[in-house]
């Protein structure tokens, strides 16, 4: 599940008085405004579970907030009732899963994929990843939902960069984290043999700080608790993911949201679509095999998003101003030059013959954009040295074959992360 900007964050805070409340109408404002899943084109009110503020899901957490929506769930804060009164608070994020059989059969696949993972040596990268503690089912009125217990979290990475007055995370605290991030991809790769698949700033995710943040945000929803709206008596509340402003420092970063994860080492390639638009690999556009390449890419094409709250690729076509695969990969050419024959060679054969003449000319030259669809113009928020570096670090990540592409393990080491302008 990629869960959408507008309603983003995963984590947050507890509760108390609103537990007591015999009607979330009683204390939950009404608004006919709220702009959260309703508002997503696929939308099935009988798909996602009608949670409400102050619910208890299965006799055991108290749900305090909601934290974000997706396609495919909604995540939510959630407080553990079952603590005696001498030990300390416990706060989850709990994300409830749409019911239906893909949404299901999802679900369990994240789960084991977490459960594979958190079985694997003690790999240093394992401290920055984001796995589901423990799972179960609820029954909705429609069907079943699972429910995913993870630790809280604070926000977004991109958004971390938000609390320090930039539209985008600076160097200077960047460079760190993504080296404890290349150690999450490499142990992911190396060790547990897992493909992400959908690495981009959403997924990854800021620790609290401070425990006060969260205990801050609990007594806050206490005392002025979501907004909601009715649609055919399905409460849909407003997203709240403002934790407030940074009290120190950074909390420890991890990589989050494996619901699209695959494993690495099988028999049969994969080919099937992967990746948002933006950060999609070009193996992947065209059909072709991948494997832990993908996420190198990802991460390539991501670096943009976090230093700027940018898009490398946003792949409009300048005849519909919409976006085209063929637009995107005259992007990709106009900063790689044009694709090897190696990469062509396994492109899916009726994608080709779309795309390619049979000598293997892109048929839609005319896309590529001007000259100055270029690296350097680009990337206006780095100067000198700083940004020569930064940019031989993105290219050992953007290249058209992933077998150039420079592994997590090499990528930590890059003198770019180093480097103190």
């Amino acid at each position: 599940m990629s869960v959408y900007r507008p309603s983003l964050v995963h984590l947050a805070r507890g509760f108390s008085s609103i537990s007591k409340m015999s009607s979330v109408s009683q204390t939950v404002p009404f608004s006919s405004i709220i702009i959260e899943e309703d508002r997503h084109p696929d939308y099935d009110p009988r798909k996602y579970y009608p949670a409400r503020i102050g619910e208890a899901i299965s006799k055991q957490y108290r749900l305090v907030a909601k934290l974000g929506w997706g396609a495919n769930s909604t995540v939510w804060l959630a407080k553990d009732i079952t603590r005696w009164a001498w030990q300390s608070k416990r706060y989850v994020t709990l994300k409830i899963t749409n019911s239906g059989k893909n949404e299901q059969m999802s679900a369990q696949e994240e789960v084991a994929i977490s459960q594979h993972i958190s079985r694997q040596s003690d790999h240093k990268g394992q401290a920055y990843i984001r796995l589901v503690k423990e799972s179960f089912q609820i029954r909705g009125p429609f069907g079943e939902h699972m429910c995913l217990v993870f630790e809280p979290l604070r926000e977004p990475l991109w958004l971390f960069g938000r609390h320090l007055g930039h539209h985008g995370v600076p160097s200077a605290v960047l460079k760190p984290v993504l080296k404890l991030l290349l150690q999450g991809l490499d142990f992911l790769h190396s060790e547990c043999h897992i493909i992400h698949t959908d690495l981009k700033s959403d997924n990854f995710l800021v620790g609290f700080e401070d425990p006060a943040v969260l205990e801050s945000y609990v007594r806050q929803q206490e005392r002025d608790p979501a907004p909601y709206k009715l649609d055919d008596n399905h409460f849909i509340f407003q997203s709240r993911q403002d934790f407030g402003p940074l009290r120190k420092g950074l909390g420890t970063v991890k990589i989050s949201d494996f619901s699209a994860a695959v494993f690495g080492n099988v028999s049969t390639p994969h080919n099937h679509d992967i990746q948002p638009r933006p950060f999609c690999a070009p193996e992947v556009l065209l059909r072709a095999p991948w494997s832990y390449g993908v996420d190198i890419w990802n991460l390539g094409t991501a670096l943009w998003e976090l230093l700027a709250d940018t898009t490398l690729f946003n792949g409009q076509d300048p005849r519909t101003n919409e976006y085209s695969r063929e637009a995107h990969l005259a992007q990709m050419i106009r900063l790689l030059g044009p694709p090897p024959s190696q990469l062509l060679e396994k492109v899916n054969t009726t994608v080709f013959s779309e795309l390619f003449s049979v000598q293997g000319e892109f048929k839609f030259p005319h896309l590529i954009p001007s000259e100055e669809f270029n690296l350097d113009r680009l990337t206006p928020f780095l100067h000198g040295e700083d940004k020569r570096l930064f940019l031989e670090f993105a290219k050992r990540m953007l290249q058209w074959d992933p077998e150039q592409r420079s592994t997590a393990k090499d990528l930590s080491n890059d003198p770019w992360l180093t480097y103190k302008p």
